[in-house]
């Protein structure tokens, strides 16, 4: 039986990537960073591992030394960090264990989002205008002065939000920038999406050859926190046209693996913006894999050389996250006025992404790390969402 290792296994999507590897016929371990987390105690996991968070800056050189002790033939990512370790130590890592993960600059060049606002400039994809904040001679310079404000300032490596800061004219972004660019570096200045439009995100896989097989998408309807943030209520939709856009948009820069991409839709224009790609399987994945997507075994079966099997895709499967839905509902103004209802608990197409049935223990340990996190007034400032 093939060994699978989903790193930062904790997360809540760790238990829906378990779920799925072990009905298809993988040995499923998981490495956490803590007790209290999701994947530490999914019944779908056949062993487990406490390590070193992704963030660290030793988790390098930890996992390289774990991974050369321990064999595994796949590694799965579920974070930005984890991702990024695999594609930067790939060679490294193909020595002692299975990876499929775009090289180092191929990764640079979608995960990057202003490398990623270059090559849809340069080849037409829809995307917000941006300014390269690195290329502009000084923030008097006169892109700056012409630029259509509001504008987000956005750091190039960054998740969750984190670092984002919106300026309405070229003095807010003179005060804002030097502490931006000093805790989180390089950044780009881009054109601020009015609210109104839907935000979407778009899975895609490709074989060993880096050729698109598989895509699903996904409309966040409801997200926390409520000024930008990650979905705590989505449904699967169909929406060929803006798959096959994200499809060229892999080819164009030579991935290889999964990728899912973040759009947002311009409410004047109807049009779907790209706005960066997501090198792992995202958190709200489990609506893909009950629409028939299971890019879990995806990834296991092309890492191991496998050809990619049949699947079919059926959109119109919900997901919410009880946890982060609670406190959406806490916190938004259209707690009673929102569609889907907040009040539907329950429905023949309607699953959750902390709760899975039968595995209890998982969710109760998962929200109990969860409300310790929101009690730490670090965590909740850098997942504040968007500073407006």
């Amino acid at each position: 039986m093939k060994k699978v290792l989903i790193l930062d296994g904790g997360a809540a999507h760790a238990m829906a990537m378990a779920e799925c590897l072990q009905k298809t016929g993988y040995w499923v371990a998981v490495m956490c960073d803590d007790k209290t987390e999701y994947g530490y105690h999914t019944k779908f996991a056949n062993e487990r591992f406490l390590g070193i968070g992704s963030h660290k800056p030793e988790y390098a050189e930890y996992m390289l030394a774990f991974l050369k002790e321990h064999h595994f033939d796949v590694l799965i990512p579920t974070s930005d960090k984890s991702a990024e370790f695999m594609s930067f130590h790939k060679e490294e890592l193909q020595k002692i264990t299975g990876v499929l993960i775009p090289d180092r600059q191929v990764f640079e060049m979608g995960y990057n989002k202003n490398n990623l606002m270059t090559v849809c400039k340069e080849n037409g994809f829809p995307h917000p205008f941006t300014i390269d904040l690195a290329k502009v001679e000084g923030l008097e310079a006169k892109e700056l002065k012409e630029f259509p404000y509001p504008g987000l300032l956005k750091p190039n490596l960054t998740s969750g939000g984190r670092g984002m800061t919106l300026v309405n004219t070229l003095e807010e972004l003179t005060a804002v920038y030097p502490a931006i660019h000093e805790q989180y570096g390089e950044c780009h200045l881009q054109q601020f999406i009015k609210p109104g439009g839907k935000q979407v995100k778009v899975q895609a896989m490709t074989d060993a050859e880096g050729e698109p097989k598989y895509t699903s998408v996904i409309w966040k309807q409801r997200y926390y926190p409520v000024n930008g943030g990650s979905s705590c209520c989505n449904v699967t939709i169909d929406n060929p046209e803006i798959a096959d856009i994200c499809c060229r948009v892999l080819k164009t820069i030579g991935w290889v693996g999964f990728a899912d991409f973040d759009l947002i839709e311009n409410p004047d224009t109807g049009e779907l913006l790209i706005m960066e790609i997501n090198p792992r399987i995202p958190a709200c994945v489990r609506s893909a894999f009950k629409s028939g997507m299971d890019y879990a075994t995806m990834i296991a079966d092309t890492t191991i050389g496998l050809p990619l099997r049949k699947y079919q895709y059926e959109s119109g499967k919900s997901l919410r996250h009880l946890g982060f839905d609670v406190l959406w509902f806490l916190k938004s103004p259209n707690r009673f006025k929102t569609k889907p209802s907040w009040f539907k608990f329950f429905g023949e197409n309607l699953y959750y992404q902390d709760w899975i049935c039968g595995d209890f223990p998982a969710f109760f340990w998962g929200t109990w790390g969860n409300f310790k996190k929101q009690m730490n007034p670090e965590f909740r400032k850098a997942k504040s969402g968007v500073k407006m």
